[in-house]
């Protein structure tokens, strides 16, 4: 790792909150006269996933923080308890948010010039983007769009009962029941297979090694794979999901370390070690020995909470129905990236006002897929740094 990379361990210090946050640093001063940028890392990622973003931003002259999230490396005090005893909303998206805020108080901080997530940490920092506006002054996503709020259901009071549509905004919970009509096409949604009770199990002992499969997962998802070209579903519907990748919507009768073995069978080999450019056997070996020793549940967990029926732990964002992000905001990815259109239409309505008051910046990477921080970090930097320097003008 780059050698102006620090680690620490900070506890929140509060009675309701136990948790005690690692993260990775660069740029501290106790003056703290540097503006500060966190970093949010997605699944199966770790704060690690950002050592090519952290030192160029802060040489920039920031402050950069990177934490491993809830659930995650080495982060504890989190519910870490069985599957069927752990307390799923200790891990909504509004506790995620208020994680945090109390790391950022916690560092001294009363604001934060700018909130990066990749992934799943976009929904976070995309959480953090329209619940305070005014403690983080700008966001940039990358890989999972910001769909918008929920919807909530409207004038049904003085109007007679009509359909809703509740496909947009809001968890995964929200998208309608496709998965009757998937089974029969012999297939099953990734968030909903994370999602079982099996999961954790099948995926911290693969059948093909821990090494192998995160190998693969990490380069199945990666513009180093060169198979079919992303494209924009219409609707949540499961003939337009049945067309994703294996990795996305997995064969009925697989789990993810065999979906996964399945498809880099296939792969060329010349194909197979492109990854190896950008995630070297050594830096993922960083990977490999942090899952090994937490497994996967914590951020499975994740997964539980926007899937689980009748938002049962996502209600706390229904106060936010109808919000829009305010602060100035961004989106980077690799074009190659399918997860930017698993939610029909997100991008789109983040680019034309529906969702965000003031989206300044989209950039597509040309033969980058899903892990732009690590495949493509010098681009991450740019779009972070032309946002973060657009509010001092």
């Amino acid at each position: 790792m780059h050698p102006i990379i620090a680690s620490r361990t900070i506890p929140l210090s509060t009675s309701n909150n136990p948790l005690s946050v690692h993260i990775l640093e660069a740029n501290y001063s106790p003056t703290r006269n540097q503006p500060l940028i966190i970093l949010l890392h997605g699944f199966p990622e770790l704060a690690y996933s950002w050592r090519k973003v952290i030192p160029p931003l802060a040489e920039a002259g920031y402050y950069v923080v990177a934490p491993d999230s809830r659930g995650f490396g080495r982060t504890t005090g989190h519910d870490d308890r069985s599957y069927e005893n752990v307390d799923l909303s200790s891990y909504s998206v509004t506790t995620l948010v208020r994680d945090v805020v109390l790391l950022v108080n916690a560092l001294g901080y009363r604001s934060v010039h700018c909130v990066v997530g990749h992934d799943a940490g976009a929904v976070t920092a995309a959480m953090c983007a329209l619940i305070r506006p005014d403690f983080f002054r700008s966001v940039v996503l990358l890989s999972h769009p910001f769909n918008g709020a929920p919807e909530a259901p409207f004038n049904t009071g003085n109007a007679p009962a009509q359909e809703q549509d509740v496909s947009k905004g809001g968890a995964e919970s929200s998208a309608g029941d496709v998965h009757g009509a998937l089974a029969s096409l012999g297939r099953k949604h990734y968030k909903w297979y994370y999602s079982t009770a099996p999961a954790n199990k099948e995926m911290s002992n693969p059948p093909q090694g821990l090494h192998e499969f995160l190998r693969g997962y990490f380069h199945l998802k990666s513009g180093t794979w060169k198979g079919n070209k992303p494209f924009q579903l219409h609707e949540w519907s499961a003939t337009e999901l049945a067309q994703l990748p294996g990795y996305y919507i997995m064969p009925l009768d697989k789990t993810m370390p065999e979906t996964v073995a399945d498809l880099m069978a296939t792969e060329p080999k010349e194909h197979a070690r492109l990854s190896h450019g950008w995630l070297p056997d050594e830096e993922l070996a960083v990977y490999v020995t942090e899952y090994e020793r937490t497994g996967f549940q914590g951020g499975l967990n994740w997964y539980r909470v926007r899937t689980a029926k009748g938002g049962k732990y996502t209600a706390d964002y229904e106060v936010f129905s109808g919000k829009k992000i305010e602060i100035p905001c961004a989106f980077v990815s690799g074009k190659l990236d399918w997860g930017i259109y698993q939610e029909p239409g997100a991008l789109e309505r983040m680019r034309d006002g529906t969702v965000c008051t003031d989206f300044q910046a989209l950039r597509l990477i040309d033969g980058v897929g899903h892990w732009a921080p690590q495949e493509s970090p010098e681009v991450v930097v740019d779009v972070v740094l032309e946002l973060a320097r657009g509010l001092d003008v």
